[in-house]
């Protein structure tokens, strides 16, 4: 068996690992990669000039509000409050006393102009001195904040209280 030129080049090039025969599905897989690979990185970093920036939403300013008062035995007292623009509200009981480990009722209701709503948005029957007793984000509008007496008043005792309202 006699081997031409173009033959033993092959062979010998098959025995030393090396296979130099065009094969296109490597070559095309390999040209496709290199398209992509570039096609991503180009992408990752070209700019949009057709989109346009957002100006960020300004924080509303704070306002803090105390209100003191006094509470009997399953009463209520309520004072309104202005939310300027939506934001975060947190209502905080303050000081109570005579007995500053009494739980009070503490609420949000809405305020109609002349008085403070019976139905609460939201409350805490065992708010303590201290602690925040409700906190939440509210609409823009007119509240009221409610310290209520929730059971734990004795008959014939009136226990004085403070409450902090902070919201937009």
């Amino acid at each position: 068996m006699t081997n031409d030129g173009d033959e033993a080049g092959a062979l010998d090039e098959r025995s030393h690992g090396l296979d130099l025969a065009p094969r296109r599905p490597v070559r095309h897989f390999t040209s496709l990669s290199i398209v992509l690979t570039l096609f991503f990185f180009t992408g990752a970093c070209a700019s949009d000039t057709s989109s346009s920036t957002t100006a960020p939403t300004p924080t509303p300013a704070t306002t803090t509000e105390t209100f003191s008062g006094t509470v009997a035995q399953l009463a209520t007292s309520g004072d309104p409050f202005v939310v300027s623009a939506d934001g975060p509200v947190t209502i905080a009981l303050t000081t109570v006393g005579p007995l500053t480990t009494m739980a009070l009722g503490v609420g949000i209701t809405t305020w109609d102009g002349t008085a403070c709503g019976t139905v609460p948005i939201s409350k805490n029957d065992n708010a303590r001195e201290g602690t925040t007793a409700l906190a939440g984000t509210a609409a823009s509008g007119n509240y009221c904040v409610t310290v209520y007496d929730s059971g734990n008043i004795p008959d014939g005792w009136t226990v004085s209280f403070t409450v902090q309202v902070v919201h937009p």
